[in-house]
C-alpha cells in the first residue's frame, strides 16, 4: 500500500513540473503595463512576420568644389523640382527594436558648373541597412508607441552617368557606405510617416582621368588648377515618406520559466524516487498485517482531472501549444462517454463587461474546436463562461484560459 501511494505520489510531482513548464512557457504578454523592463531586458516570441515597405521622395546633393561656391537658396530653387530623388525600401523587424532593409533610389543628382548652371547626374543605387529604434530598446515596450529614433549604417552600390560625362571605368560606379537617421510617426496600426536624413560616401570621380579634357571647355574643371581636387565622394540625401507595415504588427513578451521553482520540485521527485526504491526492497506480504476483504462490487467512476487551456492576451485563439490538450480531453470523451464542461476565464484587465464577453470567446472556441475538429459529440459538452470573477492566482496569464473537466 504505501509503494503505490509513493508511486502516486511521485506521478502527481511529475505532471506539476510539466504543467509548470508549460504554464511558463505559455504565459504571454502584449502590454507594456504589465511589462515595466526595459525592451533590451524583455524575451520577445519569434515571429515570421513584421515585414515593412517604404515609400520615400526627397532630393540629394553631392559635396562637390563647384557645388559649395553656389548659394545655398539657388542650389534647391534651380534644382528643384526636377531633381526629386524617389526611393523605395522593403525590410523586416526582427524584434521591436532591430530591424533590416533594402533600399533603391534613381533619379538626379544637382551639380553646378564653373558658370554655376546645373548639371544633372543621373544617380541609380542601393544599399542594405541595418536600423535600430532607440526608443524601443530602451523603452518598455509598447504597440502604441507614437514616436520613434531610428538610427542606421548599411552597405551597397551606386551609379552615376551624365551624357558629357562618360565616367570610365572604374569611376563610374562603386561600392557606397552609409549612414542616417530616421523619425518615425504612427499614424495607425499599419502606417508610419517617416522622415529620413542621410549621408552616402561612394568612390565615384567626376574626373574621367583616362581622358583627356580641356579646362576651357568643360564647366566643372574650368579656373581649377587640379581637376581632381573637384572629386569628394560624399552625397547628402533627404526625404520623407510613408511606411506600410504587413503581416504582425505586434510582439508578444514571454514570461520566462521559474527555473528554481521547476529545479525544486525536481528535487522532491528525485527524493521520492529513492523512498519508492527503499519500498520496493520491502517483502510483497506482511504476516503482521491483518488480511482485508476486498469489495465484491467496484463502482468505476470515469473523472476528467481539470484541464486547462492558455490563451495570449486579449485572444480567443487556441495556441498550437495547447492543441494536445484538446486531443486528451476527446479521447476522454469518446472512450468513456462521459460529458464534460468547459469554462472560459479571463483576467482582470479592462471593464468587466469586455471580460465576460472575451471569457465566453474563449470557451466557444474550444467547445467548437473539440466538435468539429476532434470528433466529440456536440451533446457531450457544456459549455460556460465566468469572466474575471474567478482568479485563480496572482499572475494573470494564469487567469486568460479555459477549464475542462468531467461533468
Amino acid at each position: 500500500m504505501n509503494s503505490k501511494i509513493m508511486k502516486v505520489k511521485y506521478l502527481l510531482l511529475s505532471l506539476m513540473v510539466g504543467a509548470m513548464a508549460l504554464t511558463s512557457a505559455s504565459a504571454q504578454e502584449t502590454t507594456a503595463p504589465e511589462n515595466q523592463m526595459p525592451a533590451y531586458k524583455t524575451a520577445f516570441a519569434p515571429s515570421a512576420g513584421h515585414w515593412f515597405i517604404e515609400a520615400q521622395v526627397g532630393t540629394t546633393a553631392q559635396f562637390l568644389e563647384q557645388n559649395n561656391k553656389v548659394e545655398f537658396g539657388k542650389r534647391i530653387s534651380e534644382s528643384m523640382p526636377k531633381n526629386l530623388m524617389p526611393a523605395l525600401s522593403i525590410g523586416k523587424w526582427h524584434n521591436p527594436y532591430f530591424a533590416t532593409r533594402l533600399q533603391l533610389m534613381s533619379g538626379l543628382t544637382p551639380a553646378f558648373g564653373f558658370d554655376q548652371k546645373p548639371i544633372d547626374i543621373t544617380t541609380i543605387g542601393g544599399h542594405f541597412d541595418f536600423m535600430f529604434d532607440l526608443v524601443n530598446y530602451f523603452a518598455p515596450y509598447s504597440a502604441t508607441r507614437v514616436f520613434h529614433v531610428i538610427p542606421f549604417v548599411g552597405l551597397g552600390y551606386q551609379f552615376k552617368s551624365h551624357e558629357f560625362y562618360k565616367f570610365e571605368k572604374p569611376y563610374r560606379h562603386s561600392a557606397t557606405v552609409n549612414g542616417g537617421l530616421q523619425l518615425a510617426f504612427s499614424l495607425g496600426k499599419r502606417v508610419d510617416l517617416v522622415l529620413e536624413g542621410q549621408a552616402i560616401y561612394h568612390n565615384i570621380n567626376f574626373l574621367c582621368r583616362d581622358v583627356k579634357f580641356d579646362k576651357e571647355f568643360d564647366p566643372f574643371f574650368k579656373g581649377s588648377e587640379d581637376p581632381n581636387n573637384i572629386f569628394f565622394g560624399l552625397m547628402g540625401m533627404a526625404t520623407a515618406g510613408l511606411r506600410f507595415n504587413l503581416g504582425a504588427t505586434d510582439w508578444e513578451v514571454v514570461t520566462p520559466m521559474d527555473y528554481d521553482m521547476i529545479n525544486g520540485l525536481n528535487d522532491e521527485i528525485n527524493k521520492l524516487r529513492a523512498e519508492n526504491a527503499e519500498l520496493s526492497k520491502r517483502p510483497v506480504s506482511c504476516p503482521e498485517c491483518p488480511e482485508v476483504e476486498a469489495p465484491k462490487e467496484v463502482e468505476v467512476v470515469n473523472v476528467l482531472t481539470p484541464r486547462a487551456i492558455l490563451f495570449g492576451f486579449d485572444k480567443a485563439v487556441i495556441a498550437k501549444n495547447q492543441e494536445y490538450k484538446l486531443t486528451e480531453i476527446a479521447d476522454f470523451v469518446k472512450e468513456t462517454n462521459t460529458p464534460v464542461v468547459v469554462i472560459g476565464h479571463a483576467d482582470t484587465t479592462g471593464k468587466a463587461d469586455y471580460n465576460q464577453a472575451l471569457s465566453e470567446r474563449r470557451a466557444k472556441a474550444v467547445a467548437d474546436a473539440l466538435v468539429n475538429e476532434y470528433g466529440v459529440s456536440s451533446d457531450m459538452v457544456t459549455v460556460e463562461w465566468e469572466g474575471s470573477t474567478d482568479q485563480y492566482g496572482a499572475n494573470k496569464a494564469w487567469n486568460r484560459v479555459v477549464v475542462v473537466r468531467s461533468k
